[in-house]
């Protein structure tokens, strides 16, 4: 059973969807899913068998804790699979209430800030039979936050992408190029994400400005929705006073961003700290030189000056040296992108990470049925 009530449809209701997914081809499945979250649409119009449940209040969800339980009971599950972090009252109460006693995993993808050793958390916590995060720094985390007698039930798993649905031509990233505003000799860094002021979008417009500064031209492509009405514009207006927005180009969310990627010479994650940053592994398969800023769960997907290139984190004047770099090094960028690609087909392949998700599920019902 897939459990997550979120509302919300961002990378963690559309990771719980797509682990569902994978997951029904070599077991049987349920989701249960919020009746009026933006999650609904897409299980009503997949072949997931779904049932929906609202959950008011979320530290002690009795009724709801009731009614999940007798849906463990009714359809037989062996394994409850959690996302969402409000949800772990829930799954916890339930399998209590259940009388399957299935194992419960959480996959945790956001990070976490502070201790977990009180009463209330420990016993939560105690129902958690294995917790998977996405990165290794985050397993640590949760190992101290935690207590050593839950270390050996934490497992760290990368996340997985899809390689690009395909390669673009020559021919097709020239006339992409032009129809945005660029050339075929521009040197173009695409920065891809929500436009919020922690992803840092700022920091790409100043190193540009740093650049200019210096005589040399790098241009932008910065693609993603604003999460508060008005920050594009601020991007905007930043870039003007900077005297550097002829530059720049503003595109909207893409649904297929690896084709968008591919006109760009390389990709920047700006985020102040990142849990994961799913965009560099994705812009990675798709063969393209990455910079990340060093902090978070980044310097695990990026290895400096051997699969990408890192900066100091909410730097500036460091990520226009980066940027430099790769900009007056056509062999060192080519090398940064093949080799990135060896390591994300490798580590954050979406096929082979769904493999071992599958496998810690059969080996902990295993292991439960022992």
């Amino acid at each position: 059973l897939t459990l997550c009530l979120s509302p919300d449809l961002g990378g963690l209701e559309l990771y719980a969807f797509r682990s569902a997914m994978k997951l029904r081809e070599k077991a049987d499945l349920v989701f249960v899913a919020h009746p009026h979250g933006k999650l609904a649409q897409k299980l009503a119009d997949s072949p997931i068998t779904t049932h929906y449940l609202s959950s008011a209040f979320y530290r002690l969800p009795l009724i709801s804790a009731f009614r999940l339980a007798r849906l463990i009971d009714k359809h037989n599950i062996d394994i409850v699979h959690m996302h969402w972090g409000k949800d772990l009252a829930l799954a916890a109460l339930a399998k209590k209430l259940a009388h399957r006693k299935p194992a419960l995993v959480y996959t945790r993808q956001m990070d976490v800030t502070r201790s977990k050793k009180d009463f209330y958390h420990q016993f939560l916590y105690k129902e958690v039979d294995m917790l998977i995060t996405i990165t290794h720094l985050l397993a640590d985390k949760y190992s101290g936050f935690l207590g050593e007698t839950f270390s050996n039930r934490i497992m760290p798993l990368y996340y997985g992408v899809n390689p690009p649905s395909r390669i673009l031509t020559k021919e097709h990233i020239s006339k992409k190029r032009g129809e945005l505003g660029f050339s075929d000799n521009d040197f173009i860094a695409g920065c891809f994400g929500r436009l919020e002021q922690g992803k840092g979008q700022y920091l790409l417009i100043e190193a540009i400005k740093l650049a200019a500064d210096a005589g040399k031209t790098i241009k932008a492509l910065i693609v993603g929705h604003e999460m508060n009405y008005g920050y594009r514009n601020e991007l905007k207006q930043l870039a003007t006073e900077l005297g550097v927005s002829e530059n720049i180009v503003f595109h909207d969310f893409v649904p297929d961003p690896q084709s968008l990627m591919q006109i760009c010479d390389c990709m920047v994650l700006t985020t102040h700290e990142e849990t994961f940053g799913l965009v560099l592994p994705e812009a990675m398969r798709a063969g393209i030189a990455v910079i990340g800023s060093n902090a978070g769960g980044v310097p695990e997907i990026i290895d400096h000056d051997e699969t990408g290139l890192l900066f100091e984190s909410k730097n500036s004047t460091d990520l226009n040296q980066q940027l430099l770099k790769l900009r007056s090094d056509a062999v060192l960028t080519h090398r940064l992108a093949m080799n990135g690609k060896k390591k994300s087909d490798k580590l954050f392949n979406n096929e082979l990470h769904f493999e071992k998700l599958f496998s810690i599920m059969v080996n902990l019902n295993a292991t439960d049925e022992h």
